[in-house]
């Protein structure tokens, strides 16, 4: 399969290594605006040639096109490159607009290829295991999610760019936004994904504290209330440091600490999946008897490992390859979005705001 690799910096690094490693894959082209960063790449996978311009991700030979640029890029380029014939793979989120994000999927359905989306959560077997136990019942019912990501980027970016060097993350216009729909789509799609409910209203706060250089939110929390009834607040920043997953329910609860430290408690006994190792046993608490908590240390899979079943860039490969729908579709990633506008108006006005139904995905 030859793929066309578009935009080289940033992440794309950390997964190259995949496209390297797979023997049915080859990398004919890498694509960036800044050269320098396409040769790089070009040198990692070995891949033909490399250059600037997005016309050659298009070639005849190209089979699959990887698109990992800036948000507002994604529809013109994905949709070109639907149109072309080929098979595409988007980075997260899927544009910086819900109506650009909506455009992209229309061509995705008129499409008899693969297109789908990035996640690289999904990458990581507790995951797997953290939905395999909410869909037994382990942890009763799911009343509460949380989620953190937050780093300092953008207190980095916002230095750089009064100092006259813009990012294109400062940009509302490139972005759609600021760290929450950089960051929290994630996350709204981890809950929906893990819990099987839908995120029904939307209620926020949006500042921007510490990062002056750049327009977009550098703080941000969101409420979201499940079709289930369940509560999810959503905590994200450029201007902090900590990363946290949590769900609470009736009969247990999962907190995942600095992508490193898990902790389960559940009356539903022990479980043994792919990474999580819970021995079960019981404790009292207030109310009564509940499971003992255990804690035990996970650390996830690098982005680039092709040989962990889970990868996403290589599952995505493999199914384009085996003529499959994508892992994850662009439709997720569309509803993805539909929640992150609402985020955004409800910040914006103050109230609560309905998210629109969409197909489940």
């Amino acid at each position: 399969m030859n793929v066309a690799f578009v935009g080289c910096g940033g992440m794309a690094a950390h997964y190259l290594a995949v496209y390297r490693d797979l023997d049915f894959v080859h990398v004919a082209v890498c694509v960036d605006p800044d050269e320098a960063a396409a040769r790089r790449a070009a040198e990692t996978v070995g891949a033909d040639s490399a250059g600037a311009g997005f016309a050659a991700a298009l070639a005849p030979e190209i089979d699959c096109v990887v698109i990992g640029t800036p948000n507002s890029l994604h529809r013109p380029q994905a949709v070109a490159a639907i149109e072309a014939g080929k098979h595409v793979l988007l980075q997260k989120p899927v544009a910086g607009s819900l109506a650009d994000a909506e455009a992209i999927a229309r061509a995705a359905a008129s499409s008899s290829r693969t297109v789908g989306l990035y996640m690289s959560y999904f990458d990581q077997p507790l995951m797997h295991d953290l939905r395999d136990m909410a869909a037994q019942g382990r942890f009763g019912s799911v009343v509460q999610g949380y989620a953190r990501l937050m780093h300092r980027g953008g207190m980095m970016w916002s230095r750089e760019a009064l100092a006259g060097r813009p990012t294109w993350r400062g940009s509302v216009a490139e972005t759609g936004g600021g760290c929450f729909i950089q960051l929290a789509v994630h996350y709204i799609h981890i809950f929906e994904w893990l819990t099987g409910a839908r995120v029904a209203r939307a209620a926020a706060f949006l500042r921007n504290l510490h990062c002056p250089g750049l327009e977009g939110e550098d703080l941000a929390c969101a409420i979201l209330q499940l079709d289930s009834g369940a509560m999810v607040t959503l905590d994200t920043a450029w201007c902090a440091e900590g990363e946290e997953l949590a769900l609470h329910g009736t009969e247990g609860s999962a907190q995942y600490r600095a992508n490193r430290w898990l902790s389960v408690a559940s009356s539903a006994g022990a479980f043994r999946g792919r990474a999580v190792d819970y021995p079960g046993g019981s404790a009292q608490a207030f109310g009564g008897a509940v499971g003992a908590e255990h804690t035990q240390e996970i650390r996830p899979p690098a982005f680039g490992d092709a040989g962990n079943p889970l990868n996403q860039h290589r599952l995505f490969l493999e199914a384009a390859r085996d003529g499959l729908p994508a892992p994850v579709p662009i439709a997720s990633g569309v509803h993805d979005m539909r929640v992150v506008s609402a985020v955004y108006e409800a910040a914006r006005t103050g109230r609560a705001v309905e998210v629109p139904c969409s197909p489940a995905s």
